[in-house]
């Protein structure tokens, strides 16, 4: 069986197995912790693994001898750790801050802290992707500025796959304490982890659930947001070409072509079988894992053209980049957001832009939740 999630040896490789999507079957690979899942790459399936409520995120944590995604999995009541109707209520108590109007009315302050970023960069990534995602997810959440530096290492830590499962459940564990002790300060800041410690208060969310939906906003909204960003500018640099055709008015198609072909990880997290049900052409029984894998599901060549094609100038087709069903990312507007704004300034301060190094050079990070490369030199 094929481990999973797959490695890549660096930013030119191509998406490693896409043969898989020519099977009638759902492959079987092996997660993390060695235990078996059946793994969804098929649009059609992926959707169906998606929303279908006979496939359990919270399953997954807290059936005794299950599989489980990785050895280092901890039950947590977050916003991907529950079912309908608990994920209902937390994701209700989330997104208003995400309106429509609040978003747009970021669009000024994160494209003055954009411009600000690109004066003189020499590293896309860790000089604009990281701090222009960190710094506006942080605001918005209300996370003081001094802790964000430490609050991305312990993210880091706690995503990656490769080492020690108690270097993982340290750096969850640091996440936590960290939250429970800024959500029990008498002047939080304004901002969305306020709005949610006050629910908490009148009884609307546990001091458990509390936390863990508050390291979960902030893990997902940084490191998967600023490894979208870095991706689609390495897409673009690339090719030459693509990126001397990006204009603003084509940053929309751009954003969205972008979350089709290389978004910052190959998968959904794993669901468990409640009961025995067919997938495709697949039976999977009772008490089996299945993952769905959302960044082959947008290279089936039966809904997209020509799929492992980077091009801009494509007729927009939905992707699963942000999920399906329930578990939609309900911070999609606001990554989105970030992705149109940022890539239109960068075009826009430097019409020329190109890699500084070969892109062969550029590892592809693997052994993470979240993969893409770590830096991006770039000249002009």
């Amino acid at each position: 069986m094929l481990h999973y999630p797959f490695d890549r040896a660096n930013s030119l490789s191509p998406m490693p197995h896409l043969d898989l999507l020519r099977q009638n079957t759902l492959p079987r690979v092996l997660m993390p912790s060695g235990h078996p899942a059946h793994l969804a790459v098929r649009r059609a399936d992926v959707q169906q693994a998606l929303a279908d409520p006979r496939l359990s995120r919270r399953a997954m944590f807290t059936t005794p001898g299950g599989p489980r995604f990785t050895h280092a999995d901890l039950d947590e009541p977050s916003l991907i750790g529950v079912d309908p109707p608990d994920h209902t209520r937390l994701r209700r108590l989330c997104a208003p801050a995400f309106r429509p109007p609040l978003i747009h009315a970021l669009r000024a302050p994160v494209q003055r802290l954009a411009d600000h970023l690109l004066r003189q960069p020499t590293d896309l990534h860790a000089e604009f992707s990281v701090p222009l995602v960190t710094h506006t997810v942080c605001d918005l959440l209300g996370v003081p500025r001094p802790d964000r530096a430490q609050l991305l290492d312990w993210s880091h830590q706690k995503l990656s796959l490769t080492g020690p499962p108690d270097e993982a459940r340290a750096g969850h564990q640091a996440l936590r304490d960290h939250f429970t002790s800024l959500t029990t300060e008498p002047n939080l800041a304004p901002g969305l982890l306020a709005d949610l410690t006050q629910a908490h208060r009148t009884g609307h969310l546990s001091r458990r659930e509390l936390t863990a939906v508050a390291v979960n906003l902030f893990v997902a909204g940084t490191t998967t947001t600023a490894a979208v960003l870095t991706n689609g500018l390495l897409c673009l640099l690339n090719r030459p070409a693509q990126y001397a055709t990006l204009t603003p008015a084509l940053v929309p198609q751009a954003v969205t072509e972008t979350l089709r072909f290389d978004a910052a990880g190959d998968m959904s997290f794993p669901r468990l079988a409640l009961v025995g049900l067919r997938i495709g052409a697949t039976d999977v029984r009772a008490g089996e894992a299945v993952i769905p894998a959302h960044a082959y599901a947008d290279r089936d060549p039966a809904v997209y053209p020509d799929p492992d094609v980077f091009d801009i100038t494509r007729r927009p087709v939905p992707h699963l980049a942000f999920g399906y069903g329930p578990h939609y990312c309900v911070g999609a507007r606001l990554a989105v957001l970030l992705l149109e704004t940022a890539l239109a300034a960068v075009v826009t301060r430097f019409p020329h832009l190109r890699l500084a190094v070969p892109a062969r050079e550029l590892g592809w990070r693997n052994g993470a939740l979240t993969g893409g490369v770590g830096r991006l030199p770039v000249a002009w």
